[in-house]
């Protein structure tokens, strides 16, 4: 019997047990066989022997009966011998007790030469000791292996019956196949009701090794309701078990499922490692320090993944002294990106990187710093005039008024700069922190363009201007803070008019055009000029702090400068309302839109 390999029949319990069955019952039928065939040859031997008996002493009667009718001759003739021997269906041979062969009933068919002597057979000797002998030996003569039996006689020789073993063996050997295909029939029986029986046992266990996958597949699992005492109780303990496993899994899938939301949606940059820092878990913030996408990333080792040499020098410090923090710079299209990051080990090998973007810090802290130095340039002037003058004032104790007069006049044109440029600070701080200047009302945004467009015409500058005016002739409301709105307006014009005069000093062809639509998601307010126009490299700085278009710093008399505040004041209060302000400019054309949504 083959048995199959680690994964086969007779790996599984089934197969066991089956084994188990089938050898059990082999080694019965081999058992039984060998036992019946013993007791078979023992008893066909008393059988044998019991005939041989009979024989000897059917035989003996008839040569006592021969001895009564024939007194004096003792020896029965060969005739009668071969007679009864064929009658009884034996060999049989008269011996002198001094072992000469006096007749044998098969002597005629092997020649005539003299038997030998048989006073030392085995038989012979026992019969002629206690009257009765048996051995089993081949013959010499016939060629064939005989029982042999001896009886001594009264008269004072011995009769001897011997049967061929050929006969008994060829009955022995029927017998014992006979036996044997009944034994292969009962164990073949035997062995299917075992198999079925132990398939039939084992089904149960088959059915929970089921379950138990389907339960670590995450299907539904199917426990059985059948079976022995001991499976139904294994039964519960493990549908128990599932139950809690599942419970267990939603729990630890929910977990993983924050963790993820965690990491992909916090405001820094997350990185887990494992011991070997391969990538776990990473979010998008590390996406442009990465060879490839965050999430093809995962599984992929960090060395290979990060492209910047300072994270795997944090990684590698971190795996050798603990926390690490630093910062540094990476350099991509020719731009900068300043990033601190922190290496933190967690666990027994785990590691968690930290990356948090200061390149708006770092800019937040240079345009501070420009801050301050450009609104202390700012006030330096005014302060130094108003300075000087108060200066010449203390000196003028015995002048008159119209002496003083001018120093004072340039003290409070100084004050109102100063004011103006404080105010202007303080609103554009406002507006960048979020505090909204009043509460949004409802009001009525034509008549506000309206009202600055007329007090722009007013303007000295705007005396050789010619105007270009788009108002809808509906009244336009729109849901806001006019007081913001009205400095992005205001400011939008100022300018116009302001480098439109700059351009052409007084003479005619300046032009500025204005013009609002609106329509059911946002207003669109334009203003156009001819102006001095605006360089490309400078059309998204002009939106920031203490930009102006002119490269140098001068104030006119006039009072035509500005400090560079006004667009940016424009930008925030416009972003302040959820709405933007672009500017385009080209040879001979400047464009501001602003866009509010409604």
């Amino acid at each position: 019997m083959e048995i199959r390999g680690k994964n086969g029949f007779f790996a599984t319990l089934t197969g066991r047990v089956s084994l188990l069955v089938t050898l059990t019952i082999l080694i019965a039928m081999a058992v039984n066989w060998f036992i019946v065939s013993r007791d078979m040859k023992a008893e066909l031997e008393i059988i044998v022997t019991e005939n041989l008996r009979k024989s000897v002493s059917a035989f003996m009667k008839v040569a006592a009966e021969y001895e009564r009718l024939h007194p004096g001759d003792p020896e029965v003739p060969l005739e009668i011998i071969k007679d009864w021997a064929n009658t009884l269906g034996v060999r049989i041979t008269i011996i002198a007790n001094d072992g000469r062969v006096l007749g044998d009933s098969e002597a005629d068919e092997h020649g005539t030469r003299p038997m030998d002597n048989h006073r030392n057979r085995p038989e012979i000797r026992g019969a002629l000791e206690t009257g009765t002998g048996i051995d089993r030996r081949y013959s010499e003569m016939t060629r064939v292996l005989y029982l042999y039996y001896a009886v001594r006689t009264d008269g004072g020789y011995i009769v001897r019956s011997a049967y061929p073993l050929s006969e008994y063996y060829f009955l022995l050997s029927n017998v014992r196949k006979d036996i044997l295909v009944s034994l292969i029939i009962a164990g073949v029986f035997a062995m299917i009701a075992g198999i079925t029986g132990a398939r039939r046992i084992t089904r149960p266990i088959r059915t929970l090794i089921k379950a138990s996958r389907a339960s670590r597949a995450g299907d539904r699992a199917v426990y059985p309701t059948e079976g022995t005492s001991e499976i139904m109780e294994l039964s519960r303990a493990l549908s128990e078990s599932a139950i809690t496993q599942a419970k267990m899994m939603d729990k630890l899938a929910n977990e993983r499922n924050q963790l993820e939301t965690i990491v992909q949606n916090a405001p820094c940059g997350l990185m887990l490692l494992d011991d070997s820092r391969t990538i776990i878990r990473v979010n998008r913030f590390f996406a442009p320090l990465m060879r490839n996408k965050p999430r093809s990333a995962l599984g992929t080792p960090a060395d290979l993944e990060l492209r910047s040499p300072e994270l795997i020098k944090i990684i590698t410090e971190a795996q050798d002294g603990g926390v690490c923090t630093d910062s540094f710079a990476y350099y991509q299209s020719g731009a900068s990106t300043f990033y601190q990051a922190r290496a933190v080990p967690i666990g027994t090998g785990d590691m968690l990187l930290v990356l948090n973007d200061e390149t708006e810090r770092k800019k937040m802290e240079t345009a501070r710093k420009a801050f301050v130095a450009d609104a202390g340039h700012e006030l330096q002037t005014p302060l130094a005039a108003i300075s000087a003058a108060a200066e010449l004032l203390a000196e003028m104790d015995n002048s008159d008024s119209s002496e003083r007069e001018p120093f004072v006049k340039e003290i409070m044109r100084q004050r109102e700069r100063m004011t103006v440029l404080v105010d202007d600070l303080l609103l554009l701080s406002r507006l960048e922190s979020g505090t909204p200047l009043s509460k949004s009302r409802r009001f009525n945004f034509s008549e506000m363009c309206a009202t600055l467009l007329s007090d722009a015409q007013k303007n000295p500058l705007a005396a050789n201007i010619s105007w270009s005016v788009d108002l809808s002739p509906n009244e336009i409301y729109f849901e806001g803070r006019r007081e913001e709105l009205g400095r992005v307006v205001s400011n939008l014009l100022d300018n116009a008019v302001k480098y439109v005069g700059k351009n052409f000093k007084g003479r005619q062809g300046g032009v500025v055009s204005f013009s609002l639509e609106e329509s059911k998601e946002e207003l669109v307010l334009r203003v156009e000029d001819n102006g001095i126009g605006i360089p490309q490299n400078k059309l998204n700085a002009i939106f920031g702090r203490f930009e102006r278009v002119e490269e140098d710093r001068a104030r006119e008399d006039n009072k035509t400068g500005g400090y560079g505040l006004g667009l940016a004041i424009a930008k925030h209060a416009a972003e302040s309302h959820g709405g933007r302000i672009e500017a385009q400019s080209s040879e001979g054309s400047t464009v501001f839109a602003v866009t509010l949504p409604r």
